[in-house]
């Protein structure tokens, strides 16, 4: 397994040691540690084998080979983490509360444990929430519109963490910590805006994948569309825990029914402007 650094992790310790906040910073990546283990060993209770892990400014990123994952165990392993942490707080919490346990730093600990708890529910780009709640609202939109809804407010919300910290720097308070968390959020939204099309085919071919496993069910669905449609569009209309057939009508006049499969490879083939009557030819 791989270990690999953020080029934003640096300046952010850097400037964390610059302002004094160095031994938050500690804290606060002791309260990262334990959040990644979480999803660590849910991840190796699934067998999901780990390909490396990333430390990033605010958090760490796990990459692992989940194709032949079901959806819901994928959202058990990321839910781990920070419910991981929420729950280490609670706890503290109350062993404080009834004077169980107590030691230097506690209330520290805590604290830190509940902001990245809390942090990784939000759900913006690529915090855990956005996974967990790619996941709720692909089962009724797909995965590529999901993805885009999830995009967007990771957008508007990291311009609003930039706009917040031009506004603090023109009263002359100078706090550079929203700007890092909104163009870190902003960079990674574009980056994950482009991969868009690309996680959406990933997906499919991880639910084929799913399916030819022994003793193993996909549920299937029927979609009727134009021969003109895109193929683009079309697969905006994928849902991960289904199997497509797509019967294509040209006019009033049904042509043919092709699978998920033709989508797919009609976009590799012709790129994403290509037609449902490119596949047909």
């Amino acid at each position: 397994m791989k270990v690999k650094v953020n080029l934003l992790f640096v300046p952010v310790l850097f400037f964390g040691f610059l302002f004094g906040a160095f031994s938050d910073l500690i804290l606060f990546f002791i309260a990262l540690g334990i959040h990644d283990f979480a999803h660590y060993l849910v991840a190796k209770y699934y067998d999901a084998p780990i390909e490396y892990i990333e430390f990033m400014p605010f958090g760490c990123e796990m990459k692992m080979d989940d194709s032949y994952l079901e959806e819901v165990q994928k959202f058990f392993i990321y839910l781990a983490g920070p419910l991981t942490n929420i729950l280490l707080s609670m706890i503290l919490y109350f062993l404080k509360a009834y004077d169980i346990y107590y030691f230097p730093l506690y209330n520290e600990i805590l604290f830190a444990n509940l902001c990245v708890g809390f942090l990784n529910f939000l759900p913006f780009h690529p915090l855990d929430g956005s996974v967990l709640f790619r996941f709720l609202l692909a089962k009724g939109l797909g995965h590529i519109k999901a993805s885009k809804i999830i995009l967007i407010l990771s957008e508007l919300f990291a311009i609003f963490l930039l706009a917040i910290t031009v506004y603090s720097f023109i009263y002359g308070i100078y706090n550079i910590s929203y700007a890092i968390v909104g163009f870190f959020i902003l960079s990674e939204s574009i980056k994950g805006r482009k991969n868009i099309l690309i996680k959406a085919m990933e997906s499919e071919i991880s639910k084929r994948k799913r399916a030819h496993k022994r003793d193993r069910f996909v549920r299937s669905e029927r979609i009727c569309t134009n021969v003109n449609s895109s193929l683009k569009k079309l697969m905006s209309n994928f849902n991960g825990n289904r199997y497509y057939f797509i019967d294509i009508m040209d006019k009033s006049k049904y042509l043919m029914t092709i699978t998920e499969e033709d989508v797919i490879d009609g976009i590799v083939r012709f790129g994403y402007d290509g037609k449902v009557k490119d596949v047909l030819r």
